[in-house]
């Protein structure tokens, strides 16, 4: 496959995702890992998880939380390494509602090592970053790093 083919099949998979995501098929998003796969939703969220069954479990509790759930992708920076190995930085704004009708959103980047298995672009390897979140402050995360800004005068 050509580099642009790649880019775009790693775009729709990133997109396969938050559409499985947000409608609970959860063993369709389990899928969209790799066997081995490794995650990191942040502290807060479940920490590190290894392997796609615990994955698909980790990723099955955290969304039964949720009444609804919406997440939107941004801009996303792919680099190939090779014919069968990328990287990709995602930015995402994941919106949540809960049972009890109180939501919260989240400004995250999906920081994501990608082989091809088959023919397809798996998820290797996911960590999750968060910008900004607009309520739901007692939750841990792992955030951007960001260097402090200059003093002014």
């Amino acid at each position: 496959m050509s580099e642009l083919a790649d880019r775009m099949a790693i775009a729709d998979l990133q997109a396969l995702y938050c559409e499985r995501l947000d409608e609970y098929d959860i063993d369709a998003v389990a899928a969209l890992f790799t066997e081995d796969c490794r995650t990191d939703y942040g502290p807060g969220r479940g920490g590190p998880v290894i392997g796609r069954a615990a994955v698909r479990d980790r990723i099955a509790a955290g969304q039964a939380q949720f009444r609804r759930t919406h997440h939107q992708l941004g801009q996303s920076r792919v680099t190939r390494h090779d014919p069968d190995r990328a990287s990709a930085v995602t930015y995402v704004t994941a919106a949540h509602e809960e049972w009890d009708g109180s939501r919260w959103r989240a400004h995250l980047r999906y920081v994501d090592e990608l082989r091809r298995e088959g023919g397809s672009w798996l998820i290797e390897s996911r960590r999750v970053l968060a910008a900004l979140v607009d309520g739901r402050p007692e939750i841990v995360w792992n955030w951007v790093p960001r260097r402090p800004p200059e003093r002014r005068g």
